[in-house]
Formats: C-alpha cells, sequence, structure tokens
C-alpha cells in the first residue's frame, strides 16, 4: 500500500513529535561549554589582582588557586563593615588551615596606613590587610558601598557577591572547601 506523499511527510513529522515528546534522544550536535569570563559577578571568574598588604607585602589573588577565598573591601569608619568583622576572624580562625582565606581591602577614604594598622593590631585581625591606594580594585570590582564581598572558590570562580556577608556563610565556606578543583586536562 502506498501513501500520499503528504500522508507520509505527515507521518515522519508526527512520529518525530512523538519521539520528541517522550524525551527519546535525537540526533543534535551539542554546542560546546565556553569557559567562565574574567569578571565581578558570580559565576566569573574573579578579576585578578596584586596588593600590598600594610607592611609592604604584595599579595596576588591567583596565587590562592586551590583555596577558598573571601575578599572583603572595608573601611575602619564603616560600621556595617566592623559588624560582619567578628563573623569575619571567627570564619578565618576555624577555616584557614583547611584552605580559607580573607583579603581584607582597605577604601583608602579618609584613612591611613597607620591607623588602619593601629585599628587591625587593637582588633586581633589575622587576615592580611591590602591597601588599595588609588582605588583601582575599588573601580575595576564596581564597589559602590562598603563593606562589599566576594566568596572565590578554589576554581576562581566567584560564588557570592554582595554588601552583606552571605547567608549562611559558614554554610558556603564548607561547601567550597569540600569541592575539589576540577581535574586538569591531561596532554595528548
Amino acid at each position: 500500500m502506498r501513501f500520499p506523499r503528504h500522508t507520509t511527510r505527515f507521518l515522519t513529522v508526527g512520529l518525530l513529535l512523538v519521539a520528541f515528546a517522550a524525551g527519546l534522544p535525537l540526533l543534535a550536535q551539542k554546542m560546546p561549554k565556553s569557559p567562565p569570563r574574567e569578571g565581578r559577578k558570580p559565576g566569573d571568574v574573579a578579576f585578578d589582582f596584586t596588593l600590598k598588604d600594610l607592611d609592604g607585602k604584595s599579595h596576588r589573588l591567583k596565587d590562592l588557586r586551590g583555596r577558598v577565598v573571601h575578599v572583603v573591601f572595608w573601611a575602619t569608619w564603616c560600621m556595617p563593615c566592623l559588624e560582619e568583622m567578628p563573623d569575619l576572624k571567627q570564619a578565618y580562625n576555624r577555616y584557614h588551615q583547611r584552605g580559607f582565606d580573607i583579603l581584607g581591602v582597605v577604601v583608602p577614604m579618609s584613612q591611613t596606613p597607620e591607623g588602619v594598622r593601629a585599628f587591625v593590631e587593637r582588633q586581633e585581625v589575622r587576615y592580611p590587610i591590602l591597601w588599595d591606594d588609588g582605588m583601582a580594585l575599588m573601580t575595576r570590582y564596581n564597589v559602590d558601598s562598603i563593606p562589599r564581598n566576594f566568596v572565590i572558590d578554589r576554581e576562581g570562580i566567584i560564588r557570592y557577591a554582595g554588601v552583606a556577608l552571605p547567608e549562611r556563610y559558614e554554610e558556603l565556606i564548607e561547601h567550597s572547601l569540600k569541592a575539589s578543583l576540577a581535574p586538569a586536562a591531561s596532554a595528548p
């Protein structure tokens, strides 16, 4: 039995629709996944930077790959910054040995390195305090209010960006510390 041409087309389209609706795999080309782009938003690879701490030692974000890093922009005169500082110190003390770092980036408006140094000594801050001379890093990360927090995973991907500490902050740190690095591509 031979079907008219329009009936054959109708049956072919119908069978394809049934296969699609049933979830049967159809032959299709997979789109390649593009790597995350460099930026300042969650899902981006964090912009790399190098800043000096209050003692003149350089710190480069990329050198901390393989560790979870919390970058916080702050100032001694910022009350919300001071309110979150006990949580930051506690997290640093609890998780540093497991691969967690904090880089406190000072917003140099209305403060001096000497004044900040005296403040962090009184507060017993153990994580590095970096001086953003000229506010170039602030500009690059589009920091328009402080505190500004960025939690970066072991692969350099920003997992949180916001003004306040993330809800369930320590759970985010724990999860990020447990996540392993993606296996390195093997050479052919």
